[in-house]
């Protein structure tokens, strides 16, 4: 994973981890440059190549969770697994998708999250006021 898609990533665990402190999500760990080894290791305890970098565990009426993959910017594009894996996991009845920076996949998320009444159920903080 490139340091600038971390530190999006990152931003975007915390604005998850802010505005819906009661939602399931995790991230993958794909993306992290290891050893050989220790990617010999991840490979053989189940990771695939092309899995999303984030999943959020939590079903809407038309989708049982959502999947992100996670681009720093509008110049990174998808490779040919993860393009497979978002094809695969929409065809099985997720929400999945690639986004392109911070702002994008806040919009991707706040889309996902609208097709329920989570917005008005006290899981989106600003609802606190």
């Amino acid at each position: 994973m490139a340091q600038n898609e971390l530190k999006v990533q990152i931003a975007v665990v915390n604005w998850i981890k802010y505005n819906f402190p009661n939602i399931l999500y995790c991230a993958s760990a794909g993306g992290m440059r290891t050893s050989l080894s220790i990617a010999k290791k991840m490979k053989a305890s189940g990771y695939v190549k092309g899995f999303p970098d984030l999943g959020i565990f939590h079903p809407t009426p038309k989708y049982h969770g959502m999947f992100i993959e996670l681009k720093a910017d509008k110049k990174g594009y998808a490779t040919k697994e993860q393009k497979e894996w978002i094809k695969n996991l929409n065809d099985l009845g997720y929400y999945a998708c690639v986004s392109k920076g911070f702002d994008n996949t806040i919009e991707e998320i706040f889309k996902y999250l609208n097709q329920t009444d989570t917005m008005k159920t006290g899981l989106y903080r600003e609802n606190e006021k």
